[in-house]
């Protein structure tokens, strides 16, 4: 008794394909559904001979069971929903590996729903879409289940064991829709991004919270500590300058060295300033946060409150009592101080969350929400896994000098 070829699939899917030319230059998704039907089938065939023990009208000593005829089933598939048909055996019930007891759809299709969701798109879109594209539409049962399995996923995924050695810790907040219409809410998405010694990037966790406090931030990093992010090993953490972070980052990580965004700080300066101040505002901050060591930025400090003290003292004041926190980048290799002084790379993680729920403009449900956070966040881990950010500055920096040498050589 033998099983299944490639060379059988492929003359039956031959033989199935009455007008070869038509197939080629018509309807694709016909071909594909034809051929996956062909190949559904004989995937059924070679099991159930299998389990028999013989192939049918084979006889021999190795026979266990009989074929008792066929029955339809439908299939519902990526291109199109397909009626196959499906061996019987006598002495015992029979169902295709592909196919669960009570499901019509393969795998393929609870992946392209799960996909689907992780998109953002809505649970209607994808009904309508999939009955466009297949013929027949999805059971709730089938995106039930797709969306228990990917609540499954996020959870164990927010709540797994950190056990990388992060050096660098950012910290913020990014604000989203729940609910369309007249309920609809704003909250907030509370994200932890780390780098490790080696350089690579990940996002660590993220947590739904009502509004941005020192409670819900106290209660993130808490459970992060939980998880395995070792105090200890953080040589900085970066975050914005919202009141209730800096209480939180003491009280939990102890007397780790904390980073104020520059970006945020100079937005700040510049809504509270003139409008024909904010270009000799800029450049004169620059200097400051440029310099080439923090004596040098000290000094540019000072140069730029004996010019602007006198017409904006509130603005100068708030600048020098975070200067500490400001300037803590300096006491980074110098490698890494240009990425350490603002939040940038946790606003790119935020880009991609937004760009994801302009599928759905605002989040039907807190379960919703997860896994569309979930999907984006698993995505750019995957993406940056085994890349150092300090090679590539190391390669960009290289790359530009050759650019330069190569002008003057011109």
């Amino acid at each position: 008794m033998r099983s299944i070829t490639l060379s059988e699939v492929l003359r039956q899917t031959r033989e199935l394909v009455s007008d070869p030319e038509d197939r080629l230059y018509g309807d694709l998704d016909s071909a594909m559904a034809d051929a996956i039907k062909c190949l559904l089938e004989r995937i059924a065939v070679s099991e159930v001979e299998k389990r028999a023990g013989a192939r049918l009208y084979e006889r021999g000593d190795s026979r266990t069971d009989y074929r008792n005829g066929y029955r339809k089933r439908e299939v519902q598939t990526a291109y199109k929903t397909i009626t196959i048909r499906i061996p019987r055996l006598r002495g015992q019930g029979y169902v295709p590996t592909y196919l669960e007891p009570g499901h019509r759809a393969i795998a393929e299709v609870e992946d392209w729903v799960a996909k689907a969701l992780l998109v953002g798109m809505h649970r209607a879109d994808i009904i309508r879409f999939m009955e466009e594209i297949t013929g027949c539409r999805p059971s709730d049962k089938l995106i039930v289940r797709v969306q228990e399995g990917l609540d499954k996923r996020a959870k164990k995924w927010k709540e797994r064991k950190l056990t990388g050695r992060y050096e660098y810790l950012y910290l913020d907040a990014a604000w989203v829709k729940d609910i369309v219409g007249v309920s609809a809410s704003r909250i907030c998405i509370l994200t932890a991004v780390g780098i490790t010694e080696d350089g690579e990037k990940q996002l660590l966790g993220f947590e739904r919270a009502q509004r941005e406090s020192e409670s819900s931030w106290r209660g993130f990093l808490s459970r992060l500590v939980q998880r395995g992010l070792d105090p200890r090993l953080l040589r900085l953490v970066i975050s914005d300058e919202h009141r209730g972070i800096q209480p939180a980052i003491s009280e939990v990580l102890g007397d780790v060295c904390h980073q104020l965004c520059w970006a945020h700080r100079v937005r700040n300066i510049l809504k509270a300033a003139e409008k024909k101040d904010r270009h000799n505002l800029v450049e004169g901050l620059r200097r400051i946060y440029k310099a080439a060591h923090k004596v040098a930025a000290k000094s540019a400090f000072r140069h730029f409150k004996s010019r602007w003290s006198e017409k904006y003292p509130a603005l100068v004041a708030n600048l020098e009592e975070d200067l500490g926190h400001l300037l803590a980048h300096y006491d980074c290799p110098e490698l890494h101080r240009k990425y350490l002084r603002t939040t940038n790379p946790i606003e790119r993680v935020f880009l991609e969350l937004r760009r994801r729920r302009f599928g759905c403009g605002a989040f039907a449900n807190r379960a919703s929400s997860e896994r569309i956070v979930f999907g984006v966040y698993l995505w750019l881990n995957r993406l940056w896994k085994g890349k150092s950010i300090w090679q590539e500055r190391v390669q960009k920096a290289k790359r530009a000098r050759h650019k330069a040498l190569a002008v003057l050589a011109a």
